[in-house]
């Protein structure tokens, strides 16, 4: 089957169209006829070498959108026919290919209203945003959540999903995302080119931070003693965080079946939605288009690849 992938790290460049084995099935897993995958930052992180525990050939991908094929013998909640989506137990998922092996327990069925390649700009974006800010930093009605990094893909779930927790979301992003922060809720938002957070007259009791473009010196002056401070960017200033009391982590996600069950139903009683900027096609070309947008830091929403066509989608 045809897959993109790289055969050693290094730039762009190394992005290749191969010819792979399909995946082997295991009895509690299901072999997923991919219809679309997404672009994350991790992508181009591990394409340069950031991770170097990994075989060649690597196949890139975290975000599975697509039909259900085959079934492992002990699969129980998925049928051949099914649309499903989410995130692979491991990163890398190997999501840059035509079919794709997931765990049944990591699979949930597709929001009903929502095509392939909406369905693929979810699941490692929007699980990290839910994850994060509802099992770990505990957001809640009447808390006030800074989230910096608004406009991306994870920050603009975020924006979301803090408004749905009840919470007052001030949004940090460029000039190119001040208006699409406010259209998914924010109720504050600032540049981070012409303003600076310690001009703002509030404090926080939680900081997501997706993208780690603010000095964090910043952030904990803002954050209020006893503060949550969750960055999935970088590790946290330890010393400025005990100097104010705060609660700090840098997380990476955990799939989840459950959660991406949980996510489809936000996304089915419209309580939040992906924000697909751009769709690029499955070939080396597009792949390495999609590479150097998501390199640039500028991306707002997400960057899907359409691996194959679907006549039946909404679109």
């Amino acid at each position: 089957m045809k897959a993109v992938g790289i055969q050693q790290f290094g730039g762009r460049e190394q992005l290749h169209l191969l010819d792979i084995e399909k995946p082997a099935l295991g009895k509690h897993d299901v072999l997923i006829e991919m219809y679309a995958t997404s672009v994350n930052p991790i992508d181009f992180k591990i394409r340069e070498g950031k991770r170097q525990n990994l075989n060649f050939p690597v196949i890139l991908g975290s975000d599975v959108a697509g039909i259900v094929i085959e079934k492992g013998t002990e699969v129980t909640h998925f049928s051949v026919g099914d649309r499903v989506f989410a995130t692979p137990e491991k990163i890398p998922g190997a999501t840059y290919a035509e079919a794709v092996v997931v765990p049944e327990h990591l699979l949930s069925r597709l929001p009903l209203q929502a095509t392939f390649q909406e369905a693929a700009a979810v699941p490692l974006a929007a699980l990290t945003a839910w994850q994060n800010l509802n099992e770990r930093m505990h957001i809640k009605k009447g808390d006030h959540l800074l989230i910096v990094g608004g406009g991306g893909g994870v920050g603009t779930f975020a924006i979301q999903i803090g408004k749905y927790l009840g919470a007052t979301v001030t949004a940090i992003g460029g000039s190119n995302s001040q208006s699409l922060m406010k259209k998914l809720g924010a109720d504050r938002v600032i540049n981070y080119k012409k303003k600076s957070t310690r001009n703002q007259a509030d404090s926080f009791d939680a900081i997501f931070d997706c993208v780690g473009g603010v000095q964090q010196s910043q952030l904990f002056e803002v954050l209020k003693p006893g503060g949550r401070f969750v960055s999935i960017a970088r590790k946290p200033d330890e010393h400025a965080a005990k100097q104010v009391g705060a609660k700090a982590a840098f997380t990476s996600i955990s799939p989840s079946g459950r959660l991406m069950s949980e996510i489809r139903q936000l996304i089915e009683a419209n309580a939040i939605h992906p924000v697909v900027t751009k769709v690029y096609p499955f070939t080396e070309k597009g792949l390495k288009a999609a590479h150097e947008q998501i390199e640039s830091g500028h991306t707002k929403g997400k960057l899907v690849i359409e691996i194959k066509q679907n006549h039946n989608d909404s679109s």
